[in-house]
């Protein structure tokens, strides 16, 4: 894990301030936090019930994997199985880029 142990002293007007610590809070983000994502380039996305989906997401792939054990066992018959594995993969890739870039 990262330690931040550096710090960075900045001028800036009251108005610079002001506008700097509200994109913050637009972004529900600390000020030094928001400061640094920008400075570093990172994309500031703001992903409302992204963590719902994810959970949901990963209900979907317990079920799945359920279902392929199922299938392996021979005591269901599940069509293209593999094909379905594929997209959630797919999907769950997604998700996870752009958490990625949330963080």
């Amino acid at each position: 894990m990262r330690k931040r142990n550096k710090t960075i002293a900045i001028r800036c007007t009251e108005d610079e301030y002001n506008r700097m610590h509200r994109r913050a809070r637009e972004h529900g983000m600390k000020l030094s936090d928001f400061v640094l994502r920008t400075a570093l380039g990172k994309k500031i996305i703001i992903a409302e019930g992204l963590q719902d989906v994810v959970r949901q997401q990963r209900a979907i792939g317990n079920n799945l994997n359920q279902l392929t054990r199922l299938a392996n066992q021979g005591e269901i018959n599940v069509i293209d199985l593999k094909a379905m594995i594929k997209e959630y993969s797919a999907v769950t890739d997604m998700i996870s880029e752009v958490l990625r870039e949330v963080r």
